[in-house]
């Protein structure tokens, strides 16, 4: 009878667990969503937030730039305080931040304000990144190695989900309360799902808080492995190519197939969508048929892409550049889970979250320089050509990175085993 007992509590156990951490993934998900529709949704009506501000779009493409600038600034400082804090605490501070300065962006975009408007996106990078970081360092952390990959892909289909609506949605809710109204939108759904996170986290099974080393000792022990600076390399280059098309695609398309900013947001949200197929499809991939190896798939990302960029800034058919887009923002989101799971497999749990910022305060850099640089390519040269070969650039650099890099210590201890 106490043996039967057993049995069923520790059964109990399994499913309650099973639940919370679904319950956690769900509400991260939802939260990271919701913070990158606020990320992109000016993207998707550049022009008409140029116009409402009184600036062109090469400056106001800095609205877009603003929140990746201060993630990528302030994210790998602040990784250190998720792994002395936790996971849960930082991501409760991180979203009343960025709930906050959610209502802020409506404030000043209602006013037409630029400098309030970009302060307000500047402080919500802050949070955004810190939600991102502590969200991937939690999953990841919840589940056996083996699945890690697959778990931590499947979290991170929230930013091309968020982006794809961001493009969707974002002509679509200017049209009828206004763009600032796209701001709002990301507070109250952030309020929302942070209720789901902390129901589930209390019962979540995870490992507590032990990390008391120096922020120095810290980062000198994230930085002495080889993994993390090729991670970190291929993490800039896939997410500068990631927003080069995100943020200026809508705009390439209206100025020169004369789009609507409806149709051409609809058109682009195809790129990211994909993302919602490829990132959880790439940790699958990894974990289940390449044994944990994390870089041919890299390899293959950044090889495919080469050509499909040329393609989409050479061809003048744009069914061609749809197809294009379609399979561009498959292949190159492939890397986005991987490469997360190739980082944080070859540090100590304890500084997995340093591990983790580091690498996304290095692709977020990417996301930051890529719209900017592309501006002004656009404006030196008064066409897109420049812009399309510093992506092609981009793809062929990070297939020459995925080529020289060590693989995963994850993949000989599943070959080992």
């Amino acid at each position: 009878m106490g043996a039967t007992e057993s049995r069923l509590g520790a059964a109990g156990r399994v499913l309650i667990a099973e639940r919370a951490f679904v319950g956690c993934l769900l509400g991260t998900w939802l939260l990271t969503a919701a913070a990158h529709y606020y990320v992109m949704a000016p993207a998707s009506v550049l022009s008409r937030v140029a116009d409402d501000l009184a600036v062109t779009p090469a400056v106001a493409v800095w609205i877009v730039s603003a929140v990746p600038a201060t993630w990528a600034l302030t994210n790998f400082a602040l990784g250190v305080w998720i792994d002395r804090l936790g996971e849960y605490r930082v991501i409760v501070v991180g979203t009343a931040v960025l709930i906050a300065a959610g209502g802020w962006s409506w404030w000043a975009g209602r006013r037409g304000t630029f400098y309030p408007l970009l302060a307000s996106r500047l402080l919500a990078g802050v949070a955004v990144g810190v939600i991102w970081t502590a969200s991937t360092n939690l999953i990841g952390g919840a589940v056996s190695g083996a699945n890690r990959g697959t778990a931590i892909g499947v979290y991170v289909t929230s930013a091309p989900a968020g982006f794809a609506l961001g493009q969707l949605f974002g002509p679509i809710v200017t049209a009828r309360a206004g763009w600032p109204a796209n701001f709002l939108v990301m507070s109250v759904v952030a309020g929302l799902v942070i209720g789901v996170i902390s129901l589930s986290v209390r019962r979540l099974e995870i490992d507590p808080v032990t990390n008391t080393a120096s922020m120095r000792s810290n980062f000198t022990s994230v930085l002495s492995h080889r993994v993390v600076w090729y991670g970190s390399a291929m993490a800039f280059v896939a997410y500068s190519y990631y927003l080069f098309m995100n943020s200026w695609m809508p705009t390439y398309l209206g100025n020169e197939f004369a789009l609507s900013a409806g149709l051409s947001g609809l058109l682009t949200a195809a790129f990211p969508a994909m993302g919602v197929l490829s990132r959880a499809g790439g940790g699958l991939i990894s974990d289940r048929l390449l044994g944990q190896r994390r870089v041919p798939l890299l390899q293959v990302s950044f090889l495919v892409s080469v050509p499909l960029v040329v393609l989409i800034g050479w061809t003048r058919h744009l069914a061609v550049i749809v197809a294009a887009l379609v399979a561009a923002g498959f292949v190159i989101q492939l890397t986005f889970g991987v490469v997360y799971s190739y980082v944080q497999e070859v540090v100590e749990t304890s500084i997995s979250g340093t591990a983790l910022a580091f690498v996304t305060s290095a692709g977020i850099s990417g996301a930051f320089s890529a719209p900017l640089i592309t501006g002004v390519l656009i404006d030196w040269t008064g066409g897109y050509l420049a812009a399309f070969a510093y992506a092609t650039a981009l793809t062929a650099l990070g297939l020459l990175l995925s080529s020289v890099a060590p693989e995963s210590p994850a993949a000989d201890r599943s070959q080992s085993r």
